[in-house]
């Protein structure tokens, strides 16, 4: 998902993203046996180390979300990529803003 998203410079979830995030809380309640990695990205503004503190911020802040909503730690790791995996042009606000994002990919 791209739902969840973050403000530039900071780890704290957007209201706006908590809908995708009860989802996500159901869907990992209702499947015990689901793992996911919360990988957190960043844009291209600041340097690198900051960019990979910031990332892992924002994974971690959407991995203590979830469990707040019922998920169990277990479920979730966290890790951050800074600016390593853009998924749009860090030229422009809005591909900035896309590049500021989690995305989780499921841990066989």
């Amino acid at each position: 998902t791209h739902a969840i998203r973050f403000d530039v410079g900071k780890s704290i979830i957007k209201p706006e993203s908590m809908s995708i995030l009860k989802e996500i809380a159901g869907y990992l309640a209702a499947n015990a046996a689901a793992k996911f990695e919360i990988g957190g990205h960043t844009d291209s503004d600041g340097d690198d180390a900051s960019n990979l503190k910031l990332s892992e911020q924002r994974a971690n802040a959407v991995k203590t979300m979830l469990i707040s909503l019922g998920a169990k730690e277990t479920q979730l790791t966290a890790k951050g990529y800074g600016e390593t995996k853009p998924i749009d042009s860090n030229t422009t606000p809005e591909g900035k803003a896309n590049n500021r994002r989690v995305e989780f990919t499921e841990v066989k």
